[in-house]
């Protein structure tokens, strides 16, 4: 492609070249004229007239003028011929005589090479311009085929500015937004000589483009060259997509050349336009989800109340209605209220916090935590919840720091024990263990219990409609545990993972990043 864009950017001949074909065609000229004057020598000693002789010289002009691609050689070959045949036919032989015949002879071959010149130009020059065509029609399908195989709009902005300046040999800026309107979008990118910055970031230069795209002008005219930089607008549907900026400061462009960088805007702007239109496709489909997942945590959210609730209203309602109930009824409707109301609160934060790093709008306060403090006192809310639970621990004896949020880390080591705890027979051993590795380290909680349904496995950390089969992470209809855990995991800059263990029984693994500031120690 490099080659057939030179050849259709070419911006003056290359004189050496040009001084090769004078050469090669004036070679060509004295040849044909050469073999002419003896091959009549030889018929005029075998007795040939002299008009028979005299078409062989006009057939010789003829053949020159079809075969080399200026008036000038037809037209010296037209003279030389005449004075050729002056010379070797006319009487006296090998003289000039200068005859009344001579300018007749002339003007016959000059007329004759001026017709067949002018034809032979204008049937080459239609086909140079033919093979021009094809050329720059193969060119724009090339670069049509790159422009819409690339997935961003950075791509498409360097191949069209690395295009140019490779074929140009000028430095080109490229706009995609209005550079008075929106100063701040990062909107100009300028390529090629770096000096060239100062020409298209002036003030003036600044304004024209604003007119551009406050006009929307389908282009500029070309004495605007005059300023130092042709601009063509990249227009889709009367809409301003970008403009693109030639700098022709040092030479002008030739019209030719503007024409097909104007077409080339063409193909750049079905570019740029299927580019928003797949990104406008992308953001639908994301928000089309967002809806989706929103509307299954809620209705997540309204099944998993509902239970507790139901609950908490049908003990108070028999508390009040039973006046005379012993004081063990009343305990144990009062516990079952509380037990209901903690699990609640502890629902509530789980969704607060899904939905704060979902959304963005929750910062982590990321610092180097000690690991054993973190267990410690995760451990601890968990016996108070679980009296009889029976939780091994197991950590490195080093001291280990790891950057975390330390709420949110120990929400995650609450959510997993509690899971085992649920999941598996009483007095079970539930065994947290944590290993330090180069770059991360590796928590994990393991029990004894029934283990991973085999057809939950693939999706054990999403947000399951309520008319799904229970979820691994509920004790009370459809838990949301698991979610918040990757979540919170995945912000921290980790992965989770979970799966059955071979001799019975669940294993979920997370890992933290130690990243930069974390230190260990003895």
């Amino acid at each position: 492609m490099n080659k057939l864009a030179s050849t259709i950017f070419r911006e003056r001949p290359d004189t050496r070249s040009g001084a090769k074909i004078a050469v090669y065609n004036t070679a060509i000229m004295l040849g044909i004229l050469a073999i002419t004057i003896l091959f009549t020598e030889l018929l005029f000693y075998m007795h040939a007239g002299d008009q028979s002789l005299t078409m062989l010289y006009l057939l010789s002009v003829l053949i020159i003028s079809l075969i080399t691609p200026s008036y000038v050689y037809g037209i010296a070959a037209a003279l030389i011929a005449t004075l050729a045949c002056d010379f070797f036919i006319t009487e006296p032989r090998l003289g000039f005589s200068f005859t009344r015949g001579l300018p007749i002879t002339l003007v016959t071959m000059l007329v004759a090479t001026f017709l067949i010149s002018t034809l032979t130009v204008q049937v080459k020059s239609q086909q140079r311009l033919a093979t021009i065509r094809e050329q720059r029609m193969q060119l724009l399908y090339e670069i049509n085929q790159k422009l819409l195989a690339a997935r961003d709009l950075e791509t498409i902005i360097s191949l069209t500015a690395d295009y140019l300046i490779e074929n140009l040999k000028r430095s080109v800026v490229f706009y995609t937004a209005d550079p008075v309107m929106d100063p701040q979008s990062g909107h100009i990118r300028i390529y090629g000589d770096s000096g060239s910055a100062d020409i298209f970031s002036n003030e003036n230069e600044i304004k024209r483009v604003h007119r551009i795209f406050r006009h929307a002008a389908a282009s500029l005219d070309m004495d605007d060259a005059a300023y130092g930089v042709v601009y063509v607008p990249v227009v889709s549907k009367e809409t301003i997509l970008g403009v693109i900026g030639i700098n022709c400061e040092n030479r002008n462009l030739e019209q030719g050349k503007y024409n097909f960088i104007q077409m080339l805007s063409g193909q750049v702007a079905l570019a740029l336009e299927l580019q928003y239109l797949s990104n406008e496709q992308n953001r639908i489909l994301v928000d089309a989800e967002k809806e989706k997942m929103r509307g299954t945590l809620l209705r997540s959210i309204s099944h998993d109340l509902r239970t507790p609730l139901t609950s908490i209203l049908g003990a108070g309602s028999t508390i009040l209605e039973q006046t005379d109930m012993d004081r063990d009824t009343v305990e144990n409707l009062t516990t079952d209220i509380c037990d209901n109301a903690k699990w609640l609160i502890r629902m509530v934060e789980n969704i607060l916090t899904i939905t704060k790093i979902t959304s963005d709008t929750m910062t982590l306060h990321k610092k180097p935590e000690a690991v054993e403090e973190v267990i410690s006192h995760t451990v601890s809310i968990v016996r108070k919840r679980f009296p009889g639970c029976n939780i091994h621990v197991r950590i490195p004896d080093e001291l280990l720091m790891v950057p975390m949020d330390a709420t949110l880390i120990a929400q995650v080591l609450i959510n997993l024990l509690e899971n085992a705890i649920k999941n598996s027979p009483e007095i079970s051993l539930i065994l947290m263990n944590v290993r330090r590795h180069e770059t991360y380290v590796q928590f994990e909680v393991s029990d004894n219990g029934s283990g991973l349904p085999e057809h939950l496995l693939d999706d054990l950390f999403e947000i399951h409609p309520p008319h799904i089969e229970q979820a691994v992470d509920a004790s009370r209809g459809m838990g949301i545990g698991l979610s918040i855990c990757r979540t919170i995991i995945q912000a921290h800059g980790g992965y989770i993972e979970g799966h059955n263990r071979s001799e019975g029984g669940a294993k979920f693994t997370f890992y933290l990043p130690l990243g930069e500031g974390s230190r260990h120690g003895s």
